[in-house]
């Protein structure tokens, strides 16, 4: 009796713990994500940003999304996927305001997503 007591109070401990584990990666994943991206729209309003610098965003998420597979469900995935390689395609031929609204989206999408994850009564019922 003690020893199933004991082993449901270690399983609610590490439901909990990693719980709050994918909470912080995924936020602080996703504000490293908007900062860089943040970092780029500057770039593309001034005229500045290159294909290169889209480059350097996409390699960084690449990073990220090797592990954010097992938090985050493909679909979210794909969408970012598809809206950055938009944006880095307008910055190639140096379509500066076509590219602004792919990155603007890629913005929401780096605040939004991290959202489903919070502790709330939203994500919860």
């Amino acid at each position: 009796m003690i020893r199933t007591i004991v082993s449901i109070f270690i399983t609610l401990g590490l439901l909990i713990g990693i719980s709050f584990f994918e909470l912080h990666y995924v936020q602080t994943t996703f504000q490293h994500f908007e900062t860089s991206l943040r970092s780029l729209k500057d770039k593309t309003e001034n005229g500045e940003a290159t294909y290169e610098d889209g480059l350097v965003v996409r390699q960084l998420w690449d990073e990220k999304k090797q592990v954010m597979h097992i938090w985050i469900p493909h679909s979210v995935l794909y969408e970012i996927d598809y809206q950055l390689d938009e944006a880095i395609g307008f910055l190639y031929v140096e379509e500066y305001t076509d590219a602004l609204p792919k990155i603007e989206v890629l913005i929401g999408l780096s605040e939004n997503v991290p959202d489903g994850y919070t502790f709330n009564l939203g994500n919860i019922f």
